[in-house]
This record gives structure tokens, sequence and C-alpha cells, in this order.
């Protein structure tokens, strides 16, 4: 650990010493820290310290005869607990690519996808993520989040509309049919924003457990996601979003075969649905901001059959108190009811931008 850290301490200073005679090279990050204490019906309640702390390093080169090279290389966060030291360079969105004004930006290496950067922003906010991001019942996932192996373009802006398309490498390295295809669309007027995505997949690899033995077993599943959102932000403060997201997965097994045994055999070959929404509203006043959420995920279906006790929510309202531009203290209370457990959760944290 004390190795990749001064590592990363090295790169640092390198990278300092190339950014006075190049103003294209920046150094970012966040220090992000927070208390919380998790309360599960039936559970002891869990009090833990979260830090989210993070670095990356940016640049631009204007090119004498090719249009400007974009980079960027980011660690992840240093994390706490059980995810100590997980906080190495390029686990996050690390790419290298070209833009140019007339027609964009194009990237490759490792990002978000494009649905995948609407739902977490900022539909996933104030702590709603447990339910609107990770929290669906789709076996293996309906969607990636951050991909490596991607390819993406980035348009300009039309009179407000812009769009990406991106493809990527799916988990499974080693079938050449498991990869996945993005698309996202956004338009902004005056104080309205509107922001759909869409994604599908191929051959993600899946593992499902058999409910009689335990023992695992590998499947492939062609997966679609849809999200459409829009936000609303006025001068007097207020702001209201709201997203809409479907999602569906097929399940075959490994080998293309027929599944026998336990729950595998009420999966494979069939389809399985489920939908979820994101609401939200905020209101700024001075150095304040107060934000409430709610979001919930439908039963899940398969073959349109509904599974009782897959339906989920979450309620989450936060309080901000901006320290100064780049720095803050917020306040955070949410009630969730997860796989028809009860659970609060309460976090007090700092976060502080570079």
């Amino acid at each position: 650990m004390k190795l990749k850290y001064c590592t990363a301490m090295c790169v640092a200073a390198l990278l300092s010493s190339v950014a006075t005679a190049n103003d294209d090279i920046e150094l970012y990050g966040q220090i992000a820290i927070s208390m919380y204490s998790y309360a599960e019906e039936g559970k002891d309640t869990v009090n833990r310290l979260d830090n989210e702390s993070r670095i990356g390093f940016r640049g631009a080169k204007e090119l004498a005869r090719a249009p400007t090279l974009i980079w960027q290389i980011e660690g992840n966060n240093v994390g706490s607990g059980e995810n100590s030291g997980d906080g190495q360079l390029g686990l996050r969105d690390t790419y290298g690519g070209f833009e140019d004004e007339s027609w964009g930006r194009v990237r490759f290496g490792r990002f978000l996808t494009p649905a995948y950067a609407i739902i977490d922003w900022p539909y996933s906010n104030p702590g709603l993520g447990n339910v609107f991001d990770w929290g669906d019942d789709i076996a293996g996932g309906a969607y990636y989040d951050r991909q490596s192996d991607q390819i993406s373009w980035d348009s300009p802006s039309w009179n407000g509309f812009t769009m990406t398309l991106a493809t990527g490498r799916g988990n499974n390295l080693e079938n050449s049919s498991s990869n996945f295809y993005g698309a996202s669309a956004h338009y902004r007027t005056g104080p309205l924003q509107l922001h759909a995505g869409y994604e599908y997949g191929t051959d993600r690899l899946v593992e499902l457990e058999d409910e009689a033995t335990g023992s695992l077993m590998t499947a492939n599943s062609d997966y679609e996601t849809y999200i459409a959102g829009f936000e609303l932000y006025f001068d007097n403060g207020i702001g209201l979003f709201g997203a809409y997201k479907v999602m569906s997965a097929e399940y075959a097994d490994y080998n293309n075969g027929t599944a026998e045994v336990g729950s595998i055999e009420g999966l494979i070959g069939k389809k399985q649905d489920q939908t979820s929404y994101s609401i939200g509203a905020l209101y700024d006043i001075g150095h304040w901001q107060f934000k409430v959420g709610y979001s919930a995920n439908s039963d899940l279906e398969i073959d349109n059959r509904k599974v009782s006790g897959t339906a989920d929510n979450v309620l989450s309202g936060q309080a901000i108190y901006f320290l100064d531009d780049p720095a803050l203290l917020y306040f955070r209370v949410k009630t969730m009811e997860i796989n028809e457990s009860d659970i609060t959760e309460v976090r007090l944290g700092v976060e502080y931008y570079f």
C-alpha cells in the first residue's frame, strides 16, 4: 500500500512540474469523508466511516497536424473498511481521444456508458442509488456503469441538443459476442432539460445460484434499458427532477442447453422485466441547499408474472451548507424498504473539490 501511494505522489509531482510549462494539464479530485449509521430491521446498527476521496489528472494538447488531443487518468475512491486501499489510478474515468468544435469529441478507454451517466446524476441523488441505481432485481443487471474497452462520440451542441453514441466490450472478455451498445440524447431550453438514454447488451456473463444446492451456474443474458427524464431549474432557487427507467433481460445457459436444477430452471429461456422511477425537488437559498428525493422499483416480473416482495423504495432528505464554492457540509436522512426489510440511514459528511 505504501508503494502505491508513493508511486501516486511521484506521478503527481512529475505532472505538477510539467504543468508549469503546459497550462492544459490539470490535477483535480475530491476529499469526501462521511460518518453514517445504518439500521436494518432485526439486525444490529452499523456505524461506519466512508472515505470517497480520490485524485485524477487530465489534459488537452493542440496538435500541429491533428485535432486537439484529450486525455484523463482518474483514481478510484480510497475506500474504508473492507475497501481500504482501493484508490488505484485508472479505475475510474481513464481515456484518450480527440475533440474539435465542429464535430465534437471521440474517446477511447474506460468511462460511464451514455445511459448510466443519466441514471447516476441527478436521479440517484440524494442517496437514491440503493433503489434507482443498483437496487433492481434483474439477475446479473440490465446495464453497465463504468465500462472499459469503450469507444464513444459526443456531439457538439446543436441549438441546445446534444447526443452520445457508444459501444464496447461486455463483462465476458473470452466471449467475442459479449458487447454493449448505448446512446443518449439531451435537450436544454430555458429552465428545462430533457434526457433520454438506451443501452443494449449481448452475452452478459451472469452467475445464478441453485436454491437447492447452493451451487453456481454460469449463464448469458441479453439485456435492454431505457431511461427518460427531465430537470427544471428556476431563477428563484427551486428545482424539480424526475426519471422513469425500464429494464429487461433474457437468459440462456452458457452451453445453450437446458437447465434442470432449482432456481435456474425457472429462469433460463425466460425474460425478466422491472421498472423504476425517481423524483425530487431542491431549494437553494443563500449558502444552503435543501433537497428531497423518492425512488421506487416495481415488482420484478418473469415472463409477465410478478414476483412478490421484490418492490423497493427509498425516501431521502438532505441539507447542504456551502463553506465555500468548492467545499460543503451535508446532512442526510433516508428511509428504505429493500427486499421487504425496513432500513434507516443517517449520514454527516464534508466534501472539498479541487
